[in-house]
């Protein structure tokens, strides 16, 4: 399923070890102003076997064939185009919800508990 997000203002995301992020065919960021990336010891660009690495040491070009300046195009992305919410309905107030992810059920029906820990706790209480 696809998900869309629109935000007026500003979007403040902080994560306190890693952000991963994995696509399947396209990352695309696309800016008015400017984009910033700061990195404390490196930044890499990597395609195929060609990459671009800056670190504290300088800058790293490697690739088969370097080109300076020799025309070319950039690549382009397919840009944003996030659905905006439709009209709200009103709640039916006196049954309870369903929840949105078939998944969300199942998991609420499992016990919380993995099997070794039921095993351990088992065991503990024998």
């Amino acid at each position: 399923a696809d998900d869309h997000l629109t935000v007026s203002g500003s979007r403040h995301v902080k994560v306190g070890e890693a952000l991963l992020v994995e696509t399947g065919q396209e990352i695309h960021l696309k800016c008015a102003d400017k984009i910033v990336l700061e990195a404390g010891l490196g930044l890499t660009f990597k395609v195929g076997g060609s990459f671009i690495k800056i670190d504290p040491g300088g800058v790293t070009v490697s690739g088969p064939r370097i080109m300076m300046n020799t025309g070319g195009n950039p690549g382009i992305g397919s840009g944003a185009s996030p659905l905006v919410p439709g009209l709200v309905k009103e709640t039916d107030t006196e049954k309870p919800g369903q929840l949105l992810v078939p998944a969300q059920a199942q998991a609420l029906g499992r016990s919380p508990r993995c099997e070794e820990c039921e095993k351990a706790a088992s065991e503990a209480r024998e």
